[in-house]
């Protein structure tokens, strides 16, 4: 398993941004757990990682076993990492809900995004 396989997912899970992501419209999630579904759906699509059907079922399903498994700080050692870009699989919590993340790809193809490339 590579390293954007399993960083990207977790990376795209992200909830950058979610203190300005004031809601703009009548449809705007009511909690911040349907509001980083919804961030990760829009950021999976838009980098053209998958469908939007795939990236409701992924995203749905990875945040939900975050939030049922993580502890808050575990939560961030994660988040973190995939941040700075180093590789996260070393983080004992990660390794914990891996099987179960993988689960949530379960059926799935992602094209994992390149790098842009220097000039």
């Amino acid at each position: 398993m590579n390293f954007l396989r399993v960083a990207l997912p977790i990376a795209l899970c992200l909830p950058m941004g979610l203190a300005f992501a004031a809601p703009d419209s009548k449809d705007a999630p009511k909690d911040v757990q349907s509001m980083m579904v919804q961030r990760c759906v829009a950021e999976a699509t838009a980098a053209k990682v998958t469908d939007a059907k795939s990236a409701q079922k992924v995203c749905s399903c990875t945040i939900d076993v975050q939030a049922k498994n993580l502890k808050l700080g575990e939560f961030w050692d994660i988040q973190t990492a995939a941040y700075k870009g180093q590789d996260p699989r070393s983080i004992p919590a990660l390794a914990r809900i891996q099987p179960q993340l993988d689960k949530c790809r379960a059926g799935v193809t992602l094209k994992m995004p390149t790098a842009p490339t220097k000039k």
